[in-house]
Formats: structure tokens, sequence, C-alpha cells
């Protein structure tokens, strides 16, 4: 994920800064404080809208909370097909799926707006491979440019408009990959998308 308050700009600097976001277990900024009151508003916000009234309408997508009040990580499964790599001399695998992942908030991103807010991060047991997914550092998600915004984007509005694009090979960005064996292989290999062309609607 990069925008323009992110100073990031290489891929190695900015998996540095997602790697971190996704160690975080700091507790949220307290809940007295403006920082501590508007991040509990959005957690709280974001997931009951993605619970009430985008996940009823999609059955290939399952989100659910960690535990917090409010959460601000969320475990997801998306019941589509992926190639993975398991290691350096293993073949690449067309395997049914379910991807599962996890979304990280920020605990502090009202506090501090320059830095990524989000980091997207995928079993590193799946052998996820995707140019924009790093097998080697956690498996985290590139998420590409996401505008610059005062708010955060909504789990709903990331889930559609980002994770399902890129999960499902939609997008597959290739300058300042996340995977370079990835990139090389979507690249140049014929059979790279057999397995994969063809992508339903999430609802």
């Amino acid at each position: 994920m990069n925008d323009s308050r992110t100073t990031p700009v290489e891929a190695g600097d900015l998996l540095a800064v997602l790697e971190s976001l996704a160690r975080q277990s700091e507790q949220l900024p307290a809940a007295d404080t403006p920082a501590g009151n508007l991040m509990r508003q959005f957690l709280h916000n974001t997931w009951s809208h993605c619970r009430e009234q985008f996940l009823p309408r999609t059955k290939l997508l399952r989100v659910w909370p960690e535990v917090g009040s409010p959460p601000r990580v969320f475990r997801f499964e998306l019941l589509r097909p992926y190639k993975r790599k398991l290691g350096t001399d293993a073949p690449v695998e067309l395997v049914p799926g379910p991807i599962r992942g996890t979304i990280h908030y920020r605990a502090d991103m009202f506090s501090n707006p320059r830095l990524p807010y989000i980091a997207v991060q995928i079993d590193p047991e799946l052998g996820y491979f995707h140019p924009n997914c790093s097998r080697r550092r956690g498996s985290l998600v590139c998420l590409g440019e996401i505008p610059a915004n005062a708010f955060p984007f909504p789990l709903a509005t990331l889930l559609e408009n980002h994770v399902y694009p890129i999960l499902t090979y939609q997008n597959r960005r290739p300058a300042h990959p996340f995977d370079e064996e990835a990139a090389r292989y979507f690249a140049l290999e014929p059979s790279a998308m057999d397995g994969l062309e063809s992508v339903e609607p999430l609802y």
C-alpha cells in the first residue's frame, strides 16, 4: 500500500513498515482522547457495516474479527483458487482455496496519519504466489495506491476494491513487485493464469 502520505517508495522500505504494522500488539489510544474516541468509532462502524450490509451479499468471502472491543484485526477466507509455490525448488501449483489472511488496522492511525495504516497478510503456510505478495517477508500484500484521505478506508471498501481484485489476480502490478520470482512467472509463463481466468463478482 502506498499513497501520497507515505514516505517509503521502494518495495523493501514499504515491506519493513508493513511488517512492523502487522506485528503491532499495541492497545488503542485511551478512549477519553480525541484519537482514541475516533478510532473506536471508526472500528465499530466499519465492522458493523461490513457484517450487516456487505458480507450477507456474498458467498465468496468470510470475515470475522479477532478478540477486541472494538476489534482492529480481522481474519478472512476467500473461496477462490490460487497459485502456490511452497519452496525454492517446488513447482507452481493451482490449488482450489480458500485464501486465508488477516487485515490489520494500525492502532494509532489517527495520531500519525502519514504512515500506512493497513497491512494485509496472507497465511504464510499457503505459499500464495503473486507478484504483490511477499512470501519471504510475512506474506504481506501490496495494496497499490490508496488515495489520500483524512479518514481510513472502511473494511468493506478495502475488501471489495483492493483485496478481492488483487487476490483473484485481476490486479498484478509489475512495478516494484513484492515477489520478483512471481512477477517473472506471471509475465513470462504462458500458462500462468490457467485456472484463474474466470473471476465472478463478489455479489
